[in-house]
């Protein structure tokens, strides 16, 4: 009876794990950075160091590293208020003749996507504006963002776009467009980690990485202890979809790091 009060603990401080990893994201967890990729400069946006958004392009007053601190800026300025995933969405901001694909975070726009980062990036721009609006939901905490609105607001634009070379008429395609490509490659998220063995049972938190799709089912990571002929022992890792006694494990996501508490001994 005592053992399963101290395994109800476990779950209970591991959901409160759960709880504070999605709370709001301060302004401040908001960064940029330029980097070299393929040969070429770009600039990153950072949330909470996971990068949401890939400047490929620049323009003729700003390098892709100076463009990505000022979306940067922007984001910092959307989440002073209380924003969550929700407030992210895809809509269209006209400048002059032209109209944009854009992310805007609630009522603030945070960048427009031009024709010339479009083909930077091998895809259209809905769906390069999809793909930044679904990195920074997901950076949230939320994985739910708003969906994409149907025709262009005719009313004029409020906050003016980003600075960007006016785009050039692209060549129509001879196949159809490539889909946008997920170059963030991996996330991380920290989930609790529970331990149960004959010593006791301990709690503490662990850093999993992975593709975000399967990164969002992962809840917990699960510690098993393995005896060797008592000379030796192996421990093992399993990241899971649920906080049970079931081992559900999620394929194609790892552990980075780990620490933990001792709850009782027993």
């Amino acid at each position: 009876m005592w053992r399963q009060a101290k395994v109800g603990l476990a779950v209970a401080l591991g959901a409160l794990i759960v709880w504070a990893a999605s709370a709001a994201v301060a302004p401040e967890a908001v960064t940029s950075r330029g980097a070299e990729l393929d040969g070429a400069q770009v600039g990153e946006v950072l949330i909470s160091g996971q990068s949401v958004i890939l400047i490929r392009t620049g323009t003729a007053d700003y390098s892709p590293a100076e463009r990505a601190d000022i979306i940067a800026g922007r984001l910092r300025t959307a989440l002073a208020g209380e924003v969550t995933a929700a407030s992210v969405r895809v809509d269209r901001v006209a400048v002059g003749d032209t109209t944009y694909d854009a992310v805007y975070v609630g009522g603030a726009l945070i960048v427009a996507v031009t024709q010339q980062e479009a083909d930077a990036h091998g895809a259209t721009t809905v769906a390069l504006a999809t793909l930044w609006r679904d990195n920074i939901a997901r950076a949230l905490g939320e994985a739910q963002p708003a969906p994409t609105p149907g025709p262009p607001p005719t009313g004029p634009p409020t906050p003016a776009p980003q600075p960007a070379t006016p785009p050039q008429p692209a060549a129509p395609p001879t196949t159809p467009p490539t889909p946008a490509v997920d170059w963030t490659g991996s996330a991380q998220k920290w989930v609790p980690i529970f331990s149960l063995e004959t010593s006791g049972a301990a709690i503490g938190a662990a850093q999993v990485a992975g593709p975000p799709a399967q990164l969002e089912k992962t809840k917990a990571v699960m510690q098993l202890r393995l005896d060797f002929k008592s000379i030796g022992r192996i421990y093992a890792y399993i990241p899971v979809a649920s906080i049970s006694t079931k081992l559900d494990r999620v394929q194609g996501v790892s552990v980075w790091a780990i620490g933990d508490i001792q709850l009782a001994k027993f």
